[in-house]
């Protein structure tokens, strides 16, 4: 019986997602929840007491990521450019394998909804900012990495080009490579900060 509530809260959660998407925050009702995955109103809120908690829910899986990212720059002790490209490329690899959950990120009614859910897109996005901005301070005292911008800015601008990119990557029906375009730019860009020293040779692809 636990598995099979787990698996049906699951299937609810990908549902959202997908209606999200599809027709944004407005549009995603527990009603077509429901139709959509032939239960009734009833058994969705069984599983959760309302379309807030599943809205919730969805934030709460996309800051879990979040944090599966954190523990690996930091548990595998990357320098500062593998760790930016480290958490580049992870987002590239999870929206590319899962569009869907990209508009979450993307969705500005979600700042809308209520106080709680707002909080919550705020958190997840100052949490990014903060930890990039961490990678780049130490990588910074370690002479891996350019003094000439402040942690801070270099974290919004990295933060930044993954939402204009992703947004881009969107509205252009996720027709090029979001991987090789975040390397791209990491190359170009954002590898110019590094010091002479301490750049990473190569790219993935």
């Amino acid at each position: 019986m636990f598995s099979k509530n787990l698996k049906r809260k699951d299937n609810i959660i990908i549902a959202a997602i997908d209606l999200l998407d599809e027709a944004g925050i407005r549009g995603m009702t527990t009603k077509e929840i429901a139709r959509r995955q032939n239960i009734t109103e009833p058994a969705i809120y069984r599983q959760f007491a309302s379309k807030k908690e599943i809205i919730l829910t969805i934030l709460q899986k996309f800051s879990d990521f979040d944090q599966s990212i954190n523990n690996t720059v930091t548990e595998q002790k990357m320098k500062c450019m593998d760790g930016i490209r480290f958490f580049m490329n992870a987002y590239a690899e999870y929206y590319q394998n899962y569009p869907q959950i990209a508009t979450v990120i993307l969705s500005y009614d979600m700042f809308h909804y209520d106080d709680e859910t707002n909080k919550t897109m705020k958190k997840i996005i100052n949490d990014r900012r903060k930890f990039v901005a961490g990678i780049i301070k130490k990588g910074q005292s370690l002479n891996e990495f350019s003094k000439d911008i402040s942690s801070e800015d270099a974290a919004d601008i990295i933060t930044g080009i993954i939402w204009s990119t992703t947004y881009s990557w969107k509205m252009q029906d996720c027709n090029f490579s979001l991987k090789q375009k975040f390397s791209k730019i990491l190359d170009q860009c954002i590898g110019s900060w590094a010091c002479t020293n301490a750049k990473t040779v190569g790219s993935e692809k």
